[in-house]
């Protein structure tokens, strides 16, 4: 690929029949054009492939059998920055006892070893929210390099590769509702 007059964003849309193929070229892509947008069509919903596919860097993880006007929506919402996700997982997460597969995490103890600073978590509240890096700035009132950093300091204290693992460890934690909390009690403490 050649990245000659490639300077804006752009989306991506892979349409690979091998799953090894895909994967390589989703993460060529995301490696070569950090702004690129990456969509990826497949032929049924996998859980697992699904996860292969985020950890590689796509956007949005589409299944081809949706009908063609969601499909453009789904390719939009992707355009814009948006995670698109099929709506399959919707009945697999209401099949899965969360409660059961895992116990409760200490999460004051977990935030305290992640030690994030009050604008990571904030930044990582907008994470959960899918928001992309413009609109973070945007929320937050900082520049877009500022999130990029505040980024990689999360993904690097998490542990984690992406955006999406990153909110993944903090829902699963339920961090939403322990930022929520914590501000509570800044706000009163300072009352």
């Amino acid at each position: 690929m050649a990245k000659a007059g490639l300077d804006a964003d752009f989306t991506v849309l892979i349409d690979l029949p091998d799953r090894t193929a895909q994967l390589d070229a989703i993460r060529q892509i995301a490696a070569e054009y950090e702004s690129a947008r990456i969509a990826v069509l497949v032929d049924q919903f996998e859980m697992d492939r699904l996860i292969e596919c985020f950890d590689a860097g796509v956007d949005g993880y589409i299944v081809k059998s949706m009908n063609s006007d969601p499909l453009i929506t789904a390719l939009q919402l992707v355009a814009m920055g948006e995670k698109v996700l099929p709506s399959q997982l919707a009945d697999v997460l209401g099949r899965h006892n969360f409660d059961q597969a895992m116990p409760a995490p200490d999460l004051e103890h977990e935030m305290e070893d992640a030690k994030l600073s009050l604008r990571e978590r904030d930044v990582l509240c907008c994470l959960m929210a899918g928001y992309s890096n413009k609109v973070i700035a945007r929320e937050l009132d900082v520049c877009e390099a500022t999130v990029k950093v505040h980024v990689k300091a999360i993904l690097r204290k998490l542990d984690v590769s992406n955006r999406t693992q990153a909110a993944m460890w903090a829902s699963t934690r339920g961090f939403s509702n322990y930022h929520s909390a914590s501000q509570d009690r800044v706000a009163v403490g300072n009352g």
